[in-house]
């Protein structure tokens, strides 16, 4: 479905809008089925008190004809003039094109800061639904045969499951978002409130007062957001500021690169293109010429954690006697993007490295292209150096991998290479063990230089504590760790 063709929420409350009208489906089917289980409508239509409150259910309920829906609830024969694209997916497309357009949806937003799924997502509006109307905390009575006047009008864990999930696997998918460790307990996004029985089935599902007014705001806002994730005072937990600068060191980090001829050969290309880029264009004629089309130069480096991305941009920024601006774009909120491009539009460092680019440059990134490009095209025009990292080159559009050049394929280590970085990754001052077989360590594990240094750090925390020298008992147990941590 082209972006283009798809109209945005207009804010908050037309997405929720768009939303409870899917519950208002499930609900309708659902009372639709019990009553006609438990032959209940006869009795309805006779009794004057029922005709009296009946008004609550009219308008949601048919009871004749078929109903139409798209619920994750029930999955009935889809009716031949339904497009190919289902209710879910039209759902999140406009989800996607009000995020590009700048309007914020608060379930939404929390949904990706914590990557829910939609059935825990599908739980939260179903706990938020009684707090827009009480039509739902009647609805919920009736479902579960609760319609004294002390009934509380919050569903139930057991009436959740049985809305929301088709399958045995979505049943425990489902239930298991309910256990101490998942992400809505842990962060307190869900109150699990218990009657006097013991079961988890018969728990009442309520949502905290703060998540609910975030959840309505009519502009949610990503600090409060935040605030509810982490309920600390700001005092006590400054946020960071997004963008750090890593002043030049005074060792010769080109010194210790451990990369091929080529990638050393196009990392100095890239600081001689700023070292000597206003001589060509000056001295030399080329700002004459249609050959200058950038001063800037933008480069994509593509390799797994721990190859040498950050460490290669700092041996750059040494080499030009500036310090490296970095961010990860993993940890800024799209609502602090916006900030974070004016920072680096005033600070205008010469030499930037942006991790985790595939937040702004994938198919699924939330910030607008338009903005991207535009942040692109100005980095362009300064006589600078703009670093995009990435593990993956794949996780880049192709649009975006076309235009960024050039890119730099940072490798794991081989052999020979891990040799040379276990041979200097201890400082001068450990004592290390002399009968340590270096050339078998680099055999035997396959680890990239950000591996081997830690490594080497933690043998010597082993060592300090046995009050030796590093030991190859030492090295092996700290690499033992580190494969115990891909394990997970």
């Amino acid at each position: 479905m082209p972006s283009d063709s798809i109209e945005p929420f207009v804010d908050n409350w037309a997405y929720l809008r768009a939303e409870l009208g899917w519950l208002d489906r499930v609900l309708s089917l659902a009372i639709a089925r019990q009553r006609q289980e438990t032959k209940v409508v006869d009795r309805i239509a006779r009794t004057r008190g029922d005709r009296v409150t009946s008004h609550w259910w009219k308008g949601l309920v048919t009871l004749e004809g078929e109903t139409s829906y798209d619920s994750p609830a029930e999955n009935p024969r889809r009716r031949s003039t339904l497009s190919k694209a289902s209710y879910q997916q039209q759902l999140e497309a406009k989800i996607q094109v009000s995020h590009q357009r700048g309007i914020l949806l608060g379930l939404p937003l929390l949904c990706h800061r914590l990557q829910l799924s939609i059935l825990e997502k599908n739980l939260l509006l179903m706990a938020l639904a009684p707090e827009i109307s009480r039509r739902y905390a009647r609805l919920y009575n009736y479902l579960q045969e609760t319609e004294q006047a002390e009934a509380t009008g919050l569903p139930t864990v057991d009436l959740a499951l049985r809305l929301l999930c088709r399958t045995d696997a979505e049943w425990r998918s489902l239930r298991s978002s309910l256990t101490d460790d998942s992400a809505l307990i842990k962060h307190h996004l869900l109150e699990l409130r218990s009657p006097q029985t013991a079961s988890l089935l018969a728990h009442l599902v309520k949502l905290p007062d703060p998540l609910v007014n975030y959840l309505l705001a009519d502009q949610p806002e990503s600090n409060v957001l935040e605030s509810l994730l982490d309920p600390l005072p700001s005092s006590l937990s400054p946020p960071p500021s997004p963008l750090s600068l890593l002043p030049p060191p005074s060792q010769d980090l080109w010194a210790q690169l451990i990369f091929s001829p080529p990638l050393l050969t196009d990392l100095h290309h890239l600081c001689h293109r700023v070292q000597f880029g206003q001589q060509v264009n000056e001295d030399w004629g080329f700002a004459a010429t249609e050959a200058l089309t950038a001063l800037g130069t933008i480069a994509l480096l593509v390799g797994a954690p721990g190859t040498g991305k950050t460490f290669a941009a700092r041996a750059i920024a040494q080499t030009l006697q500036t310090p490296l601006a970095c961010v990860d774009l993993a940890q800024v909120p799209l609502e602090d993007a916006l900030q974070l491009l004016q920072t680096i539009a005033v600070q205008a460092p010469m030499v930037l490295l942006l991790k985790s680019a595939h937040v702004w440059l994938s198919r699924t990134a939330l910030l607008p292209p338009t903005v991207v490009q535009q942040f692109l095209a100005l980095r362009q025009q300064h006589n600078g150096i703009t670093l995009l990292s990435v593990h993956h080159k794949q996780r880049l559009t192709a649009h975006w991998r076309r235009q960024i050049t050039p890119l730099l394929d940072f490798p794991l280590p081989d052999y020979t290479a891990r040799l040379k970085l276990w041979q200097q990754a201890f400082p001068m001052q450990v004592s290390l063990n002399a009968e340590i077989d270096w050339h078998w360590l680099a055999k035997q594990f396959s680890l990239s230089g950000g591996e081997i240094n830690a490594i080497a750090r933690d043998a010597a925390i082993y060592a300090a504590a046995e009050a030796s020298h590093v030991t190859i008992h030492h090295l092996i147990r700290a690499c033992e760790m580190v494969k115990g941590k891909r394990g997970k």
